[in-house]
């Protein structure tokens, strides 16, 4: 009767009695290929999983709004980069999905986050945290509602270019963006869902930058083009995005690790490691530090952190903690720790999480 009822509350308190873990499988992106090649080994992977997950999508949107979104989408596309809007098109046309339905995925980011929102959440936990030695980790749980699918397109995607690794990111098999990735050597970042303002404020900044920076595609573009952390973080700092988003940027040594709070025209709010101060951490969720949490994922998240201690930092140790209700729970897709200075950190710890 006892194991009754603790399997009963484990499943309740959803604290991951029941997980199982699986390892993404890895993938090169060879950005010295044509970008209609790029993708075809992954997308020939996920051939039969992918459609689920472009139609799961489209049942988060208003049915009235759905039609006009992906024509939108399709339209605005040339204002893209145009190695995204070709790798995205070869997707289409190797899945045999519209092209609008592709672009609008890749930019659904951009188009739901406001105060208001009426799509599917992006939740997201991330997490820097400095060891006693100055070595830094960055953890992150991806949290989104279309669990069972997204974790049947969960990759590891390396972008290569003249034999060189550029950067990692776990990712989706037919995302072309960027959510979470890690620049060896250089830094990490990953991006946490930020509602603020109204929808109006989107279309305003649409607008206004004509749709050049979809959060997600400047997060690559940087990792292509931005070299080291100060560089990144001036960069992401001052860019004019669409959508407001709290990016979260770690680097290399001691006291690099910072918060980037931004608003669609400029940064709110920079707040970093500060280790003189005791600040040996920092936590995201989806909510400004400085006003009352919407949940409790950052008050447990500095409790475990807290009791763990400094001392016993260190990659494992903080995939437990990621791995911890509420952080850990129903909607998370997957876990991962990233260490720049310790790139293999990421590969060793990225995890599908079962439920």
């Amino acid at each position: 009767m006892k194991l009754v009822v603790f399997l009963f509350f484990a499943a309740i308190l959803n604290i991951g009695f029941f997980e199982e873990l699986k390892v993404p499988k890895r993938y090169k992106i060879n950005l010295d290929l044509p970008p209609e090649e790029r993708w075809n080994e992954v997308i020939d992977d996920h051939i039969d999983a992918i459609p689920a997950v472009v139609n799961e999508t489209k049942s988060y949107v208003p049915e009235a709004l759905q039609k006009p979104l992906f024509w939108l989408a399709e339209k605005i596309s040339v204002l893209f980069a145009e190695d995204y809007v070709r790798e995205m098109k070869a997707i289409a046309n190797r899945t045999g999905l519209p092209f609008g339905e592709i672009a609008g995925l890749n930019i659904l980011y951009d188009i739901t986050s406001f105060n208001r929102h009426i799509f599917a959440p992006f939740a997201c936990t991330s997490i820097i945290a400095e060891d006693s030695k100055g070595r830094i980790y960055h953890g992150r749980n991806l949290d989104y509602d279309m669990g069972d699918l997204l974790r049947n397109v969960t990759i590891i995607a390396d972008f290569t270019q003249n034999g060189t690794l550029l950067f990692s990111t776990p990712t989706f098999a037919l995302y072309v963006g960027v959510l979470t990735a890690q620049k060896p050597n250089a830094y990490a970042v990953s991006l946490n869902a930020r509602y603020s303002g109204g929808y109006v404020d989107n279309i305003l900044m649409e607008i206004i930058t004509m749709f050049k920076n979809p959060v997600s595609f400047d997060l690559r573009t940087t990792l292509e083009t931005k070299h080291n952390y100060a560089d990144a973080i001036e960069h992401l700092s001052r860019v004019h995005f669409v959508a407001p988003s709290y990016l979260i940027v770690s680097g290399t040594k001691s006291g690099q690790g910072v918060v980037i709070t931004r608003n669609r025209w400029s940064t709110a709010d920079i707040y970093g490691l500060n280790t003189a101060k005791g600040r040996w951490f920092l936590i995201e969720t989806n909510f400004d530090r400085w006003k009352t949490q919407g949940d409790d994922r950052r008050q447990m998240a500095k409790k475990f952190l807290t009791e763990l201690k400094r001392d016993n930092l260190n990659s494992k140790t903080l995939f437990t903690v990621l791995g911890k209700a509420p952080i850990n729970n129903n909607l998370t897709i997957f876990s991962t720790v990233m260490s720049a200075a310790m790139p293999d950190t990421l590969y060793q710890t990225t995890a599908i999480r079962i439920k």
